[in-house]
Order: C-alpha cells, then structure tokens, then sequence
C-alpha cells in the first residue's frame, strides 16, 4: 500500500551535530570508493554496480509553484555513494527479484549510521540521505552520519504486472511479500556495516533506525525481528497492523461509496464516485462540529485539540446532530447541513471496520480538527484524499482505492487475488469485497514460507526485552488526525507495551501525539519539530525526552504558531501569556 513517501520522520538539528562533534573518533576517510567492490560481503550473493566519490552540493532551489512536486533535493556534502544488490534470484510469475540497497557513506563521518525505513509499498531504492520530513532541508547525510535505504526486495519498474496490481505485483511472490514485511532489513543492515568497516576501518559507534508510515512499520520490525542490529529508533506514524488497516480502507471506501450511490454520483464506468460522498463545505462542517464539542477541552479555544482523548463519540454526536439536515433527500440538502446517511457514514468510518458479528478488525478513529478538508494549488490534501479522494475530480481518485485495494488483494490476502491496475478495476474490488473474507484471508498461511500477512507484516510485539537489555531506546509519534493509520492504535500498543513492563516502558519508550496532523505531516497542526536530537542524546547521554517545541507550517491557518508536544499521556494545559507561543502551555 503506498501509504507515505520514503520520507523520515522527526529532525536531527544543532543538538544532534553537537552531540556528534563531542563523541571521540569522528574522522576524515581516504575518499577511496572504487576499493568497495572487493570488500568482504556477510552475503556472497552481493554485487556492486555503483561506487563513486560524490562532490558536494547545494540544496536545490525551488519556488512557490514546484511546492505540490516534493521538497527539493538537499544538500549534500562530499561521500561515496554505494549503489549493490544482494539475492537476486526468479520468483512467482517470470519476475526477477533481489533486495536492493543505495549507501551515502560522508567523507567527513561522525560515526554514526542511520538506516532510513522506506515508504509505501516501496520498490525503489530511496535517497539515502536521511532526509526529514519535519525538517525540509536538514538530513543526517549533511550531519556527518552514513545513511542506507533499500527497495525491500522488489523493484516497480521491475516487478510490475498490469494484469496483477501493478507495481504491487510482488504480492504474489512469497518471499517478496517476505521481504517487505521485514526479511530485507537485516540483510542491508549488515552489508551496510560491512560497507562502512571496508570504507572507515571500523564499526558505526551506534545505529539508529528511522522512518515513517510503512517505514515506521520497519522501524518497529528492527528493533522486534534485529534488535542486535540497532541502538535506537525513531518511529513516525507507522503502519504496524497493515493487513487489518488495509481492511480499513475497503471499509471506508464502501461506507462513502453508499452515500455516493444514494446521492447519484456515478462515474462513466458504472461505479460510485466515492470522492464526491462530501463536498469539501460538508467535511468543514463536520470539523467545525469536533472544535464546538472539544476545542475548549485544553483550556483555550484555538483551533486545536490538544486534550484529544477527552473528544469522544459521546462528546461529538450532539454537535453532528445540530448540523443535520431533517432528512435524506439530496434535493433538501444545503450547505449549512449534512445528510443523515453523510453522518451516518461518517460515524461507521471513525467507529472501524467490524465483521457482520460485530469483531473489531482494526481499530476506531481519533476525533480531531485535521478531518478538515485543505485546498493548496488546487489540490486537495489530508484527511479526505485518503477516506474518500478529492471532491473535483469526475474519476475515483481517493488513496483507498488506487493505493489501498491492490495492497489489500495482493499482498495482504492469502492467496492473493489477480485484480488489474486501473482504477476501475481497483474501485470494483474494494467496493465489493467481502470484509469478513478479507479479514479471514488475512490470516490464512500460504505460499512456500507458509506465512499469513499478519506473520509478515504485524509489528506488534510487546516484550522488547532482546532490545532493550542493550540500551535501545523508542521515541514515536503520530498525527492525531492520521487518516490511514489510527492513532488509538499506537496508543493501544503503547498501553500493552506499558502492562507487559509492569509500568516501567517510559525507560526506553516515549510517544508524542501531534493534534491535527494528517499522515506524516500536514493539517492544521505544529508539524515541523526535532525529535531525532532527542532520540540521540537519550541513547548516547542519558538525557531522557521531555516536553518538544513545534511550529506551525506556511499552509496553517496559523504560520509559525508554536505547540508544546508532551510525552504521552501528558497533554498541553493552557497557561497564561501569548496564546499564540509554546511558553503559554505546561506539559501535565
């Protein structure tokens, strides 16, 4: 499922260089890249087909109208930058298969590594460059740390089957699916190693992990599945139960896809426009109803749900129900009310998909400001591109379904299913797939490692004891308003984690909840903050995390606002002084 771009989470800022510069044995290597090929590899099958001495560089300019195309590329300074492939072997369908990876090893090295979790349904080597998304511009390859990414062992222009989802046709390919649960990460991890002693003489001081989304799902199968491998880890926003959010998005897509149908909103294939279930007016309704029922729970009415736990079902409800409008006929509706099937459906997706007898697959939604729909450029953003699509396209453009429905029948059902990569195909199958049979396939074993997508996929392991006895330390995070992985869930591990160490996990594991933020980043929040410094003086200093500046982005509603984010289960209580500042909150 691409569920997130391959960028990091978090910042590493001046604490983070400062840090650096003071530990003993920080050098300068001989820039002697080409001497890799022959360098001693734990896996006889690696082969090299990139070893160069990279000059350094300037971030890229970029203006105002290339925002929507991705940040620009960073700066980077002068490294070797590795390029190899290990396991190349032929797998399920005629496809070519092997585990990729891209190294950027600085000439002026801290001694550190940094191995960077991918994103989506990966599939392309990534930029190793450690790069955060947090941070525009700031990467741990420009702090002096040697940095690795992977393609998880498949490649999109490679493995990519029309006729089987696409660039998801690795699903059909036991060992792929393997592989992009987590089977690649101790393979690169070690070839990383072994690339860094053949280049600097000698082991990284400490390895961290970091990623977000699907890379935070990595970054949590590191330290469960390699936890010899790796020092600590920085985890944004991740995708630990995948096989059961998948199930999610079917669930959303036919929940809003009814109230398409029943509108009359049909595209010219035949199927419901599920993007047009809400206009852009009706979501900002429904957020309007959230902040009038729990924006004042802080303290402060500002925009922003800082108590978010205190916004319940309970609490909501009878402030949906004040915007209703009387009845279901679309030709009564207006734009100062909702139906009750747009409510209704609304509820059923924040509530989780359930089986016919009523099972919880995978969990309920977090009440929050950052449902509110966001236009930039044109382009809807957030919350809705992910439960539904933007509202003006004419086509089912909604990330459920041209990301969620392959996912979800090729790699997270056994045996997978052969379904076409275009969108009508894709919208068919999520619109009609059975959502008890998808969550039993879920757990079916299959193929020639007998694996279920939940064996391969779900990190959610509560005794880290394998990982923590060596001094690893966890610092994650998750936008309260997350569309595609459910906050509740986070904190629902957080809480097994908590009773399996008897109350003591806050020693090795901290959670930050960002209220507002979407997936990663985005929404009406304070997104942009620096949790990697953090993350590296707790490993190497001792410094245990505490309460986190973050700043409102240009896109807010309020730029360059500042938020107190506090280690969980502490919330921000407002304070007298400037509403509008960080120093007017106290973590408690």
């Amino acid at each position: 499922m691409a569920l997130a771009t391959a960028l990091l989470a978090g910042s590493g800022t001046a604490q983070a260089q400062a840090s650096a510069q003071e530990q003993p044995g920080s050098e300068t290597a001989e820039p002697d890249c080409a001497s890799l090929v022959r360098a001693a590899f734990p896996d006889a099958t690696t082969t090299l087909s990139l070893a160069a001495l990279r000059p350094p560089t300037a971030a890229e300019a970029r203006g105002a109208d290339d925002r929507m195309q991705g940040p620009p590329a960073p700066a980077m300074p002068a490294h070797c930058e590795v390029i190899g492939k290990l396991q190349e072997r032929q797998g399920a369908n005629g496809q070519t298969y092997a585990i990729k990876f891209h190294l950027r090893l600085p000439v002026q090295w801290n001694g550190r590594f940094v191995f960077q979790g991918g994103g989506g349904s990966d599939g392309n080597l990534g930029d190793a460059t450690g790069g955060f998304s947090s941070q525009p511009g700031v990467t741990a390859l420009g702090q002096g740390y040697a940095v690795i990414s992977s393609d998880s062992g498949h490649d999109n222009a490679v493995n990519n089957d029309p006729a089987r989802q696409g660039v998801v046709t690795f699903g059909h390919d036991a060992l792929a699916r393997h592989n992009y649960g987590f089977g690649y990460i101790g393979p690169v991890v070690q070839v990383g190693k072994a690339l860094i002693r053949a280049y600097y003489h000698r082991d990284p001081a400490f390895t961290y992990f970091v990623g977000g989304s699907k890379g935070g799902q990595e970054a949590m199968m590191a330290v469960q599945r390699f936890p010899a491998e790796f020092d600590a880890a920085l985890i944004g926003y991740p995708g630990f139960h995948l096989a059961h959010a998948s199930i999610a998005q079917l669930w959303d897509g036919q929940a809003f896809g009814s109230v398409a149908k029943a509108m009359g909103q049909i595209g010219r294939d035949g199927l419901p426009l599920v993007n047009k279930a809400m206009s852009d007016q009706d979501i900002l309704l429904a957020q309007g109803a959230i902040l009038k029922a729990c924006d004042a729970l802080d303290g402060r009415t500002d925009g922003m749900i800082e108590h978010f736990t205190a916004c319940t079902t309970a609490r909501v409800l009878p402030e949906l129900a004040k915007v209703t409008c009387a009845s279901d006929n679309p030709a009564n509706k207006t734009a100062a009310c909702l139906l009750p099937m747009q409510v209704a459906a609304l509820r059923k997706v924040m509530g989780g998909p359930r089986t016919r007898d009523g099972q919880a697959i995978y969990s309920d939604w977090a009440w929050d400001a950052g449902i509110g729909a966001q236009t930039v450029k044109g382009m809807t953003q957030g919350w809705r591109i992910w439960k539904m699509g933007g509202y003006g396209s004419d086509t089912n453009n909604g990330a459920l379904l041209r990301l969620g429905a392959p996912s979800n029948s090729a790699v997270f059902r056994s045996p997978p299913l052969d379904v076409a990569s275009d969108v009508t195909s894709l919208t068919r199958y999520a619109l009609n797939a059975d959502i008890d049979q998808a969550y039993h396939d879920a757990h079916v074993k299959w193929g020639a490692l007998n694996e279920a997508p939940v064996d391969f996929m779900h990190a959610d392991a509560t005794d880290l004891s394998a990982f923590t006895r060596r001094g690893g330390k966890i610092i994650l995070f998750h936008g309260v308003s997350d569309p595609v992985f459910s906050v509740l869930d986070t904190i629902r591990w957080l809480q097994a984690v908590d009773r399996h160490e008897h109350g003591t996990s806050a020693r090795f594991l901290t959670f930050y909840a960002v209220p507002g933020m979407n997936h990663g980043r985005g929404g009406p929040a304070t997104d942009r903050f620096d949790l990697f410094s953090s993350l590296v003086a707790w490993r190497e200093k001792g410094v245990a995390p505490g309460p986190v500046t973050a700043t409102a982005g240009d896109e807010t509603p309020w730029p360059g606002r500042t938020r107190l984010l506090c280690p969980y289960p502490q919330w921000p209580h407002a304070l007298a002084g400037d509403p509008e500042r960080a120093s007017s909150s106290v973590c408690r």
